[in-house]
């Protein structure tokens, strides 16, 4: 063997044949492949696997059953329906309203023009101060009648007297005073009437002839003006709004079904829907002989003193009427242990500490806190009184 023979048997010997590099690159892949279908099939077996159960109630028959770790993450309680005495409480919404005897509604009574403002929205006035001066021809003519009226009368009564004095003394007949007197009775007539007719239109007889002083009849303050100077005016206009706030109505509408509960003088806690804060006391001062067949309610009235001027005429407030009368020896509940399923009040009667029946029943007043059951529930059973909104929401969706 030369050594060129030599050397090709040795590179033959150091380098795999192509068969064999082609078996190796199989196995190698084969391998590769067996590997990625176990991981694919253990992520697959893990994503399979079952996860642990919810513990949640459940319904069984027409029960609903717990478990106590349920019952104590809900905080469901359980308590028995108890008999008690029930003064009912009636809330409802209401809003502030003036009392109509310190509130006066103010108007010229005749055609004119403004001359000058002297109140304004926000003032406090007294009785008698003036608002407004208001210049009116019908007003001058019916205070120069006066004045006429008045000269007539001064002229006919010292006539009188005169007459009288000649008579006495015999210069003149008797018949002459009579007609004197009967003159002077006539222009007292005539003045009167003249006078009435300027106070009708709402002035007197003043220095400022056909000048009307729009005054305030009551104390108070100046809620509304609608006049601008130079404006005219007509008898069907109100031109100024005074009223004293220091008392107040609530007018409210309460349903038929609570209505019956309210008497003349039950307190009310009322409070302003802006501020819920703040809480005032009144009294009911009258309840409505009219059930309205629109809304079914009567109209209920409550008188507030608001001396410190928390309440203003038109605001909305919440009102809840603590009625005299009451329910003795009724069923009650927790009002929270009440709930609405498919629109009837039903509560969650135990069976034991872990199973509830739902059960609907017919419920009666309300003090706010504790609720009649008319119907439905016996004294003595239990029912859940915390806790009823974790059970109704896993079990009506």
């Amino acid at each position: 063997m030369n050594d060129h023979d030599a050397a090709s048997l040795s590179s033959s010997a150091s380098t795999p044949a192509p068969r064999s590099r082609r078996r190796l690159a199989l196995l190698v892949g084969s391998a590769l492949a067996a590997a990625v279908l176990v991981a694919a099939l253990a992520g697959r077996h893990a994503v399979l696997a079952p996860a642990p159960a919810r513990d949640v109630p459940h319904l069984d028959g027409k029960s609903i059953r717990f478990s106590r770790a349920f019952a104590q993450r809900a905080g469901i309680e359980l308590a028995a329906a108890s008999t008690a005495s029930l003064a009912p409480s009636v809330s409802v919404t209401g809003t502030v309203t003036f009392d109509p005897d310190r509130v006066a509604a103010i108007g010229a009574r005749i055609d004119g023009r403004v001359r000058r403002i002297r109140k304004f929205p926000g003032d406090p006035v007294a009785a008698g101060d003036v608002l407004a001066e208001i210049e009116s021809a019908a007003l001058g003519t019916a205070q120069t009648g006066v004045l006429s009226a008045r000269a007539h009368f001064e002229a006919a009564r010292a006539n009188e007297l005169r007459e009288t004095q000649l008579a006495e003394a015999k210069v003149s007949s008797q018949r002459e005073a009579e007609v004197a007197r009967a003159t002077a009775l006539v222009a007292r007539a005539e003045l009167h009437a003249a006078e009435q007719k300027v106070r009708a239109l709402g002035g007197d007889v003043s220095p400022d002839i056909g000048v009307l002083a729009l005054t305030s009849p009551i104390a108070g303050k100046v809620v509304e003006s609608h006049v601008s100077r130079g404006q005219s005016v007509e008898p069907t206009q109100t031109l100024f709004r005074v009223a004293d706030l220091a008392r107040v109505w609530i007018e409210l509408a309460v349903f038929e079904r609570e209505v019956n509960h309210v008497r003349r003088g039950d307190e009310v806690e009322i409070i302003p829907q802006s501020n819920t804060s703040v809480v005032l006391t009144g009294k009911v001062a009258h309840v409505g002989d009219i059930i309205a067949l629109e809304t079914r309610s009567a109209d209920v009235r409550v008188v507030v003193d608001n001396a410190d001027g928390t309440l203003r005429p038109g605001q909305s407030v919440l009102a809840k009427i603590r009625t005299a009368t009451t329910h003795g020896d009724a069923v009650v509940l927790p009002r929270d242990a009440v709930t609405s399923i498919d629109g009837r009040p039903t509560v969650f009667v135990a069976h034991d500490d872990t199973s509830v029946e739902p059960r609907v029943v017919v419920t009666g007043a309300s003090d706010g806190t504790h609720i009649e059951i008319a119907s439905g529930v016996a004294a003595g059973e239990r029912v859940v009184v915390r806790g009823v909104f974790a059970l109704k929401s896993e079990i009506f969706r």
